[in-house]
């Protein structure tokens, strides 16, 4: 296990009071204090997981804003989310931070465009989440798709054309 690794791991198993505290010495003018008050039980704890998370994977440049903070909790959830905004605007952490915060699940994100599939292939790949992009591309490897199909990936990135089209 990489520092990194170890560090996500000892956040994912601090407890609320820790949580709040190590947040406000680590972050504290730039945390989203005022949406934080208004959670309470499981919905703090992942948000201020995913700001010290977030936080510690960036250098310390980037914390979650609060759109950010709500798309991933509803999506935690389970509840359907719609995320409107512009280019570089930071939807793309609405889909790290669940992925972050369950470190065992995995998801599929649905793209038509392979140059954006590549590039949210490499900024997964930045947050250390294993990612691949399965498009008309993907080779016709056996121990490739073994290796999906056994969950070495926590995130596949597949274009609609290629849904449905493996057969086991």
């Amino acid at each position: 296990m990489d520092a990194a690794s170890v560090v996500i791991e000892s956040i994912l198993n601090l407890p609320l009071h820790a949580l709040d505290q190590v947040a406000r010495e680590a972050i504290n003018d730039r945390l989203p204090s005022d949406y934080l008050e208004t959670l309470t039980g499981q919905d703090k704890i992942d948000a201020l997981r995913a700001c010290l998370i977030i936080c510690f994977l960036t250098s310390s440049t980037i914390v979650p804003r609060v759109f950010q903070l709500q798309a991933s909790i509803a999506t935690l959830n389970q509840h359907d989310t719609i995320i409107t905004a512009g280019t570089g605007s930071g939807k793309t952490l609405c889909l790290l931070i669940p992925m972050l915060l369950r470190p065992r699940s995995m998801s599929v994100t649905i793209l038509p465009l392979k140059r954006l599939q590549a590039t949210q292939v490499l900024e997964c790949q930045k947050y250390g989440i294993r990612t691949i992009a399965i498009n008309e591309d993907t080779p016709n490897d056996p121990a490739l798709w073994k290796s999906i199909k056994l969950g070495e990936y926590q995130h596949l990135i597949v274009s609609p054309e290629q849904l449905g089209m493996y057969k086991d």
